[in-house]
């Protein structure tokens, strides 16, 4: 049992931004709501505490998130997910053969895979290590989804 994408292939960027920035948000949402109370208490005051506060709310946010950002654009796992490819997914693992002639090949074992998701328009194998961890492909029609299940259940 083989998934074999041999046409080269690549994610956009900005889709892969988004699932970062959706799992990050998932995660640490309740800071947003701690920062949002924070204002609401301070609007109890006076009026002008709760326009400053306001003001720091949305200027730490944007600081914060290029601070994510960046954090994950520049990882390994963005550039294997971004750049132009083809991959086979055998019973060993994820194997990435890159176009561009500076990056190289690499592997994934199932080892490292915790779990798959399939998305509307990318399937998604998180990787062992940091919370948000994972290498983004395009989705997979019925058949090659159905393979990888079996190839990630019989790792």
């Amino acid at each position: 049992m083989t998934v074999i994408l041999d046409t080269p292939f690549k994610v956009q960027a900005g889709d892969y931004m988004k699932r970062v920035f959706a799992m990050w948000l998932s995660r640490h949402a309740w800071w947003l709501l701690l920062l949002l109370a924070a204002c609401a208490s301070l609007c109890a005051v006076d009026v002008k505490w709760s326009v400053i506060a306001f003001i720091l709310c949305i200027a730490g946010l944007m600081m914060l998130m290029s601070l994510v950002y960046f954090n994950y654009a520049f990882s390994p796992l963005a550039r294997w997910s971004v750049m132009e490819k083809t991959a086979v997914i055998d019973k060993a693992g994820l194997h990435f053969t890159f176009e561009h002639p500076k990056m190289n090949d690499h592997f994934i074992s199932w080892n490292e895979v915790t779990r798959i998701d399939f998305r509307a328009g990318a399937t998604l194998f998180h990787l062992k290590g940091a919370s948000i961890n994972f290498v983004m492909l395009p989705s997979l029609d019925a058949d090659q989804a159905k393979t990888l299940k079996q190839l990630y259940l019989n790792k």
